[in-house]
């Protein structure tokens, strides 16, 4: 089957889908309604020290063959997460341990709590979920605040399917966010694996395209790959998905090596107006004067969180517009990444369904030839 196969979307998705594609031997085209290539993988400087303009990036995995892709493609560094957060008037780890808990005066509480757990979390919310694993204290100072700035809503409201990847008790003394056997940071920062992947595909910037432009779309193609919001793509015609924004203030300090004691410090007090604090300097291994603290600040209008509602709404409207997706004439559809699936995807699980999506597409465009 000839054609030209067009990618929607330079993030990270339609960048990998569209170097793989051209690995492949097809001709490949990205159209992007941004000004910049990268989506929200970004990464800026000021005055030569870099920093995440749009919130700080780890990639980590266990998956060697998404691995292997990022490494013949760009120099990682061998960076591995610490996160620590501000509680009980002291800063802590997280996840939280219970060897540091000990030392609380907190901790009898805090014990009695724990020996009243039950077997397993109840998954009715992500409350429930969480109460159920740490107990109220630990809930309401590690949890509750995070959520509701983060989210915007009461924690009852969420689901707690993805509570149990996010949320955890240690008891091993294990520091680093992620047990990933493949962890790092893209020297240079991200730019340069989003340049890699796209060294070989043309890309037409500062385009919108919506379901009006899909005859346009469609026309000399073999296949579309959509990466962009589908409520966005159908211009909200079935209504608008939720989504969490998150904004960033970014800080040079000069003359400084470091300000925060790790890469990511959270801050779920309610008193804190920010969910978190970003230091990039120790992702990026930097060793030159200045740093620059970003503040992360929930509730932007930007479409970076899906939220999955307890009662599966939002979810249900998504599946809506996949089937609307789908009732189009035309060549093979796909969709791939956060904002075309509407999850919560870590940036090996976008490459991996980005590997999974192609390998499915040259299989379809086998069976036509």
């Amino acid at each position: 089957m000839t054609g030209i196969i067009r990618v929607v979307g330079s993030g990270l998705a339609g960048a990998t889908a569209a170097h793989l594609l051209a690995e492949a031997g097809h001709t490949v085209e990205i159209i992007d309604a941004e000004s910049t290539c990268g989506g929200q993988l970004r990464t800026a400087d000021i005055n030569g020290i870099l920093y995440e303009p749009t919130g700080a990036h780890i990639f980590h995995t266990p998956d060697s063959e998404v691995w292997q892709l990022v490494t013949r493609l760009v120099r990682m560094l061998p960076y591995r997460h610490v996160v620590r957060t501000r509680v009980f008037g002291r800063t802590m780890s997280w996840p939280p341990q219970l060897a540091e808990l000990a030392d609380l005066a907190e901790w009898p509480a805090i014990e009695r709590e724990l020996a009243m757990r039950p077997e397993r979390p109840r998954p009715d919310n992500f409350e429930t979920w969480c109460v159920d694993l740490m107990g109220v204290t630990l809930y309401h100072e590690f949890i509750e605040g995070y959520t509701r700035k983060q989210w915007g809503t009461d924690p009852r409201n969420l689901t707690a399917a993805w509570a149990p990847k996010r949320i955890e008790l240690r008891a091993d003394g294990y520091r680093p966010l992620f047990r990933d056997p493949y962890q790092g940071w893209p020297d240079g920062g991200y730019r340069r694996l989003i340049d890699a992947l796209l060294r070989r595909v043309p890309v037409t910037l500062g385009q919108r395209v919506t379901v009006a432009d899909w005859d346009a779309l469609c026309q000399g193609s073999a296949g579309i790959v959509l990466t962009c919001a589908l409520d966005e793509f159908f211009e909200e015609t079935l209504g608008r998905l939720p989504w969490r924004g998150v904004s960033l203030r970014s800080r040079y300090l000069p003359d400084v090596d470091s300000v925060l004691p790790c890469g990511v410090l959270n801050t779920p007090a309610a008193a804190e107006p920010h969910t978190r604090m970003i230091e990039t300097k120790w992702m990026s291994g930097q060793s030159m004067p200045g740093t620059v603290v970003s503040y992360e600040y929930a509730g932007a209008q930007a479409r970076h969180y899906p939220i999955d509602d307890v009662a599966g709404a939002n979810r249900k409207l998504q599946h809506r517009y996949e089937q609307e997706l789908r009732m189009l004439p035309g060549p093979p559809r796909y969709t791939l990444g956060r904002l075309a699936r509407y999850a919560y995807l870590d940036m090996d699980q976008v490459i991996r369904q980005a590997m999974n999506t192609v390998r499915q597409l040259l299989v379809d465009l086998d069976g036509r030839s």
